[in-house]
């Protein structure tokens, strides 16, 4: 069998990723503030992104507006949600090989899939193609919102990308010279300016690979805040949590944002990220058509350690018993299936979803179906629904391993 690295000899520093490694990762802090990518691994005809928030000033405690307009390739569009994937693992690559001393990183696209925790499989190594493109393409457009580290003040700054450039070569092909056989990206120099400023925070980059789209952003943007003892307790407006930091649609109800963002809220807290909270508290009605959500440090104890404290706490109404060993089990399968279906769509050639979607549908159980049909605000959610169970019959139904 052919090495899959085209029979190359991979560089020295190169090693396994192993779960240390994968734990020690970094992030971007102002890449965290607003989102750069759909929440979809489709743009949907959208061209532009906007996010703004009101906040104050730290120096003069004036009101002011922080803004980021993002504006996508002409050809390939906005960056998604598989190509901010895709920017992480580039962030991970580049401690890895040079600890961010400097900004070209050389690589091979097998070495990232590994990463990523993607299949190896072609359309992998075309979607990293894909995604290259797109972070070279893509322009972000800073209003009071770019935070300047090595001065510590918040600026414009406007018109840059992502990556500078990149260049694939397909390690796969043969032997050949190292610098023949690896790729390799160099990062703009507006963002390795701010890597060099040390405003780098560390990611445990193994969790937020096991993460839905949503958990992850939900996730990141949590782990930049939570900052314990004193910022152990986190509350945040719930329309601007989600629609100017984590990307939700602003044709959103207050309703639609907690049903879309719980079950991302539910992936950290079968992690102990967060502690176990029902939802009539999580969520307060603060005035008309305005909600606050809460989120508290799990500080890395696991859920059951999490849900023993909260049994002796005031917040927790009575009646309402904490989730059990058993609970838990669940939710860490439930989790582990919304992984697998993730997965799968994920290594779908892009546009094939919409057939699948369409597969699922026509073999639906009619409840569903009629669910789906009708008017109501659970459409959303049985589409969904039906989705995850169409492709766990799939997967299914693949032939295993021992029987091919």
């Amino acid at each position: 069998m052919n090495d899959p690295v085209g029979g190359s000899r991979p560089p020295a520093k190169k090693r396994p990723w192993g779960k240390e490694q994968l734990r020690n990762g970094r992030d971007e802090m102002n890449l965290v503030e607003f989102p750069f990518a759909t929440l979809s691994d489709r743009s949907d005809g959208v061209q532009v992104l906007e996010f703004q928030v009101s906040d104050s000033d730290r120096e003069s405690g004036l009101p002011v507006e922080r803004k980021l307009s993002v504006t996508g390739d002409p050809k390939y569009g906005l960056p998604t949600a598989k190509d901010e994937e895709v920017y992480l693992g580039l962030l991970q690559l580049t401690k890895h090989h040079n600890d961010f001393k400097a900004p070209d990183v050389r690589f091979t696209r097998h070495e990232l899939i590994r990463l990523l925790g993607w299949p190896n499989n072609d359309w992998a190594y075309e979607r990293i193609a894909t995604a290259l493109a797109r972070l070279t393409g893509v322009r972000l457009f800073y209003l009071n919102a770019w935070r300047d580290n090595a001065n510590k003040v918040f600026k414009d700054r406007g018109g840059f990308g992502i990556l500078d450039s990149y260049q694939i070569r397909d390690a796969r092909k043969g032997n050949g010279p190292v610098e023949e056989l690896h790729s390799e990206f160099r990062w703009n120099a507006v963002l390795f300016e701010s890597f060099q400023a040390g405003y780098l925070k560390r990611l445990d980059y193994e969790t937020v690979r096991s993460l839905g789209t949503k958990a992850k952003r939900l996730y990141r943007y949590l782990d930049k805040h939570f900052n314990p003892p004193k910022y152990a307790r986190l509350v945040f407006d719930l329309r601007t949590l989600a629609c100017e930091r984590l990307g939700f649609s602003r044709d959103y109800d207050a309703v639609q944002i907690r049903r879309a963002l719980q079950p991302a809220v539910e992936e950290l807290e079968a992690l102990g990220f967060v502690t176990v909270e029902p939802v009539e508290t999580r969520y307060r009605k603060i005035g008309r058509g305005k909600w606050e959500v809460t989120f508290e440090s799990g500080s890395g104890k696991s859920p059951a350690r999490v849900g023993a404290q909260k049994t002796t706490s005031a917040k927790v109404p009575l009646g309402r018993r904490q989730p059990s060993a058993a609970d838990q089990r669940v939710a860490q399968a439930d989790a582990a299936e919304a992984a697998l279906v993730r997965d799968y769509l994920g290594s779908l050639p892009e546009g094939d979803r919409s057939r699948l979607e369409s597969e699922a549908v026509a073999a639906a159980d009619p409840f569903l179906r009629t669910l789906l049909e009708s008017s109501g605000p659970m459409v959303e959610t049985t589409a969904n629904l039906i989705l995850h169970k169409h492709v766990l019959r799939l997967i299914a139904a693949e032939p295993k391993a021992e029987d091919v």
